[in-house]
């Protein structure tokens, strides 16, 4: 089953990673639905966020 690193940054400098309030965190997505469910929710987030998607060895 494929996997990807899922990086997402804030153009507006706002915190993304809950706990370190960094402006960009990246996860390990296991499903091509949760990739498809996670890009639709970042492209209307109000942090602007610009998202990196790249994917792992299966």
């Amino acid at each position: 089953m494929p996997k990807w690193a899922f990086r997402a940054t804030s153009r507006s400098g706002q915190p993304v990673n809950p706990i370190t309030k960094a402006p960009t965190d990246e996860i390990t997505v296991h499903s091509e639905d949760d990739l498809n469910r996670r890009l639709a929710v970042a492209e209307n987030d109000p942090r602007d966020l610009e998202v990196e998607i790249r994917r792992l060895a299966d």
